[in-house]
């Protein structure tokens, strides 16, 4: 319990450290982004190289050597062209990421016909796999980021209602216990457990909405402006939804431990496991929150 909270602490103090590197310059925070798809990336090519399956999952497909180079050369490139692609162009740092996602694609496919001694189906459906999770999901991060207004709200709900939902989660099935959520799935995880996350998770989106009002002036601007009431009941709605999807993204990583036959993603965090331990719910968090902002939040550039 001591391990987990000095490497909690530790964990939380890097993140406060990068909000602060962002007031130096926004694209200082990419650097956190950039380390969570490197380690994230290691440790899901790591889990496939020593799969142990349970059951039916015994036959686990892990990609051959060319299939991680081409992974591995997709997380290097994600962030750096990114922020290149903004250096060259304002807002166009998605148009590299969506050709840098295709070519990645293609090249897997390309490496069926090169090296088809050593590369199988599954070994591609690994390497997408390991693409998808964390590199491309970690583009909402990038991109909430980057939004031209209100930015440092949408990663302090990021990084704020995902932790509160899972540590209340945990907390309330404990005190309560009751029906399993997903026993087959994760075995700890109640029911009382759920609703204790979503519940004080929308309880800390509202609030964390009113702080940032309070504390720098922030204007809701975004769809329904003319009724005092909208960001409210917006906040409260983005909070209940990202909370369900971070228990939703606990679960997702547990399903993949369960195929895989790990504990834990990886050791660099003691008594939290791996990076992709601490950031799975983070992980479905940022895609939500980054879609709300970016389709109802922030109004677009006239």
């Amino acid at each position: 319990m001591v391990k987990r909270l000095i490497t909690g602490t530790v964990y939380v103090a890097v993140l406060v450290g990068f909000f602060f590197l962002r007031l130096v310059d926004h694209r200082l925070f990419g650097i956190l982004i950039y380390a969570f798809s490197l380690f994230g990336t290691y440790e899901m090519l790591h889990a496939f190289s020593h799969a142990k399956g349970e059951g039916t999952e015994g036959n686990v497909s892990a990609p051959a050597l060319s299939q991680k180079i081409a992974v591995w050369v997709y997380a290097g490139l994600f962030t750096p062209l990114f922020y290149f692609c903004e250096w060259l162009e304002k807002g166009s740092g998605y148009r590299g990421l969506l050709i840098l996602s295709f070519a990645f694609a293609v090249v897997l496919f390309c490496l069926l016909v090169i090296d088809h001694k050593n590369t199988t189906l599954g070994g591609t459906g690994a390497s997408l796999l390991v693409g998808v999770y964390p590199t491309a999901i970690l583009a909402t991060m990038l991109l909430a980021n980057g939004l031209w207004q209100a930015s440092t709200l949408a990663l302090l709900l990021i990084f704020v209602i995902s932790p509160v939902a899972d540590t209340f989660a945990f907390l309330t099935g404990s005190l309560i216990g009751g029906r399993k959520l997903c026993p087959t799935i994760s075995p700890h995880k109640t029911v009382a457990g759920a609703v204790g996350g979503v519940v004080f998770g929308t309880g800390a989106s509202v609030l964390l909405y009113w702080l940032y009002t309070v504390c720098t002036g922030y204007v809701y601007a975004g769809v329904g402006a003319g009724w005092a009431g909208t960001p409210w009941v917006l906040f409260a709605a983005l909070g209940l939804v990202t909370s369900l999807l971070t228990e939703f993204g606990d679960l997702v990583e547990s399903v993949i431990k369960r195929r895989l036959g790990v504990k834990d993603m990886g050791n660099l965090l003691p008594g939290h496991g791996g990076v992709l331990d601490r950031i799975d719910g983070t992980l479905f968090a940022s895609m939500i929150v980054y879609i709300l902002f970016a389709l109802l939040i922030v109004p677009p550039l006239v």
